[in-house]
């Protein structure tokens, strides 16, 4: 079975994709296919795979269909959910400090010379950072 959809991933064109229909049949056997059936589940394959196989070479004793794939990417715990948080609350309230302290405001321009905001532009960003410091610290 990896077999199979390896080859489709190494006949596709770069930058292209394909979409595959994949079923169970009455034996409960995984079929994958190019023409879609009543049960079918669409999945769209990339030439560009989501995952990378190891640049290791297997173990000696194991078969070549045992390759070993990059982590796949995981959704974040809400503890690291509540520490960006955080510390985009912290970063909000530094920036609201700054803008409602500060005289006078500037962005570099394409040169690297400042240039300075018009009081309308440093307005918006004050209500900016207000508006980010609401979202994250609330």
């Amino acid at each position: 079975m990896k077999r199979l959809v390896w080859s489709i991933l190494l006949v596709l064109p770069l930058g292209a994709t394909a979409d595959i229909y994949r079923s169970v049949d009455e034996n409960g056997q995984v079929v994958y296919s190019d023409r879609p059936s009543s049960d079918a589940e669409r999945i769209t394959v990339s030439a560009a795979p989501a995952f990378a196989p190891a640049a290791e070479a297997a173990p000696a004793g194991e078969d070549e269909d045992s390759t070993v794939f990059a982590e796949v990417p995981r959704e974040p715990t809400p503890e690291e959910l509540a520490e960006d948080r955080t510390r985009n609350c912290e970063y909000s309230r530094q920036m609201l400090e700054s803008y409602t302290t500060s005289h006078r405001l500037y962005r570099q321009g394409p040169d690297g010379e400042r240039e300075y905001l018009s009081a309308e532009e440093i307005d918006a960003a004050r209500a900016r950072a207000q508006s980010n410091v609401a979202a994250w610290c609330d």
